[in-house]
């Protein structure tokens, strides 16, 4: 999905942002060269049509105008990048003495098929799909009358991975772990695209860590779009929130612990979805059909506790992982804010753990133990010229006396620094837990994050993300490198990197007399620097 091109660097990256929020989906601005002359084009990753389908009725419900872009054009031919954009009141998009020429929108429909690939037949089956605020052209309502077949697309990507750790693991584990994942997006739609079904399967075989050889269906559900309601019914992932750092209030889906200790990535949850696209807002009803445990490493495995999970976990729900929990949520612009509202009431997707005694060496196991919870939460975004303002809170109850936690953050996006294409942005973000060092759950209780974000603006999309994590009432320190770059149309390629600081050694704490005290919660992470390099074939 297109929703526009800018002259200006700046408008295009504040109205990508804005749109970001607003809709949940990532979308970024991204460099072309347009005879001559350098655009920035403002767009999401290619999405199966069951996203992109929601993210036009927000379009619709909000007035914004966008493209689809059915069959996707080439690096550094694009159809249509002149199109000026429309808003409703309280999102404006960017404006400058560069921005978009006036005439360019009549000219539209004159522009697209002569850029893209193929033949007249096959652009006259509308690879692309023209909205422009209501206003649709005869040009346009050709294309989209090709819209009444079925359509599907099955893309692949395989991923190459490699983590090197700078010293072995407190329990002798090795420094050197391979791994190879392949990851699926199936989607297919038929009933003028009314009706959607979307395949998400993920597999991962690890060398050393048999907990994270694993397989899970990250997407399985079947979507019926209405006139401004739209019903997802299957297995599904849904994010929430705003900062950076941190994911404080996204609860719906649980962590695949085993992937990536950053929480980011997550296990498909079974649902039933309705979504209400009003004038006052979009209203999200969530039925969670089901409960999903958390992956843990095994003792073979790094970035782990000091003892092995088991899998017979406990429930405080007599319906035990059979339980139905329920969420809502309520998202819309607000004055200079784009605000989401939400509440949750079902199994904590964060365990608690109990100890009890095994034979062996290690003497003791972990219990993970899953409470009921009731989470109330806001998150918040503001965006104003080259600052970003960013809020999420939440007030949780479950985990023995009611208590609240909030993250806060503040962004500078810096321009073309020193006179380069470079753009930087500068993030800075506190995240407070009033239960300190009793918060079990999360190191974050009271600790302060700095960053760069540094974004290349070339074909290759070169991006990267540093950053540090400190403790404001102790030693402890993480620092952390995200980077990826384009290797031509079909690979890419991902580094990441983490050192942790400041705490007290595994050993030290396998020797205390309450080696579970809040003072060694990062002590199991001391000897698991690692840097990671992954490279993806897309297929």
């Amino acid at each position: 999905m297109i929703f526009g091109s800018f002259r200006s660097q700046e408008n295009a990256q504040n109205w990508a942002k804005r749109l970001t929020q607003l809709f949940g989906t990532p979308i970024k601005s991204e460099a072309r060269e347009i005879e001559g002359a350098r655009w920035y084009r403002v767009q999401t990753e290619p999405m199966a049509s069951a996203a992109a389908d929601l993210s036009a009725r927000k379009s619709d419900a909000s007035g914004i105008s966008y493209w689809r872009n059915n069959n996707p054009v080439p690096a550094g031919r694009v159809a249509g990048e002149q199109q000026r954009l429309t808003a409703p009141p309280g999102i404006n998009p960017p404006t400058s003495s560069t921005s978009v020429p006036q005439e360019s929108a009549n000219q539209e429909s004159e522009r697209v098929a002569p850029d893209l690939d193929g033949t007249d037949e096959e652009v006259a089956q509308t690879k692309v799909e023209i909205r422009s605020g209501g206003d649709v052209s005869q040009d346009s309502v050709t294309r989209k009358s090709a819209r009444d077949r079925s359509r599907q697309s099955s893309d692949w990507d395989i991923g190459l991975q490699s983590r090197v750790f700078a010293d072995e693991g407190f329990a002798g584990q090795g420094r050197v772990e391979g791994s190879i994942s392949i990851e699926l997006d199936h989607f297919r739609t038929w009933d003028n695209d009314r009706k959607q079904l979307t395949v998400t399967p993920f597999v991962r075989f690890d060398s050393r860590d048999d907990e994270r050889s694993h397989f899970d269906l990250r997407d399985l559900y079947w979507t019926r779009v209405g006139e401004s309601w739209d019903l997802h019914v299957g297995v599904k992932r849904v994010f929430w929130g705003v900062t950076e750092f941190h994911h404080l209030v996204d609860i719906v889906n649980q962590t695949d612990l085993v992937e990536n200790i950053d929480g980011e990535d997550k296990l498909g949850q079974p649902m039933v979805q309705v979504s209400l696209v009003r004038d006052w807002g979009i209203l999200d009803v969530f039925a969670l059909t089901g409960f999903r445990e958390r992956t843990f490493p095994s003792m073979d495995g790094r970035l782990r506790g000091p003892f092995e999970v088991t899998d017979d976990a406990l429930y405080e729900s007599g319906a035990e992982e059979y339980r139905t929990d329920f969420a809502v949520r309520w998202s819309n612009q607000v004055g200079p804010f784009e605000v989401g509202v939400h509440h949750f009431s079902g199994t904590s997707r964060d365990p608690m753990f109990m100890s009890r005694s095994i034979p062996g060496p290690a003497g003791l196991e972990l219990v993970p133990y899953y409470p009921v919870i009731d989470q109330s939460g806001i998150d918040a975004l503001a965006i104003t010229g080259d600052w970003s303002v960013k809020f999420e809170g939440m007030s949780r109850s479950g985990f023995g006396e009611r208590y609240g936690a909030f993250n806060f953050g503040v962004e500078r996006t810096l321009v073309g620094v020193f006179d380069t294409n470079v753009d930087l942005g500068i993030v800075a973000e506190y995240m407070f837990d009033e239960r300190d060092e009793d918060a079990f759950d999360t190191l974050f209780e009271h600790d302060v994050a700095i960053g760069g974000r540094f974004a290349l603006n070339d074909f290759a999309d070169t991006q990267a993300l540093v950053g540090v994590i400190a403790d404001t009432e102790s030693s402890d320190l993480v620092l952390s490198i995200e980077a990826s770059r384009q290797l031509g149309p079909n690979w890419a390629v991902t580094l990441e990197g983490r050192l942790f600081q400041g705490g007290r050694s595994p050993q030290r704490a396998l020797l205390a007399p309450n080696r579970f005290a809040a003072e060694y919660k990062s002590a199991w992470l001391q000897e698991d620097d690692y840097v990671q390099i992954e490279f993806k074939k897309f297929l």
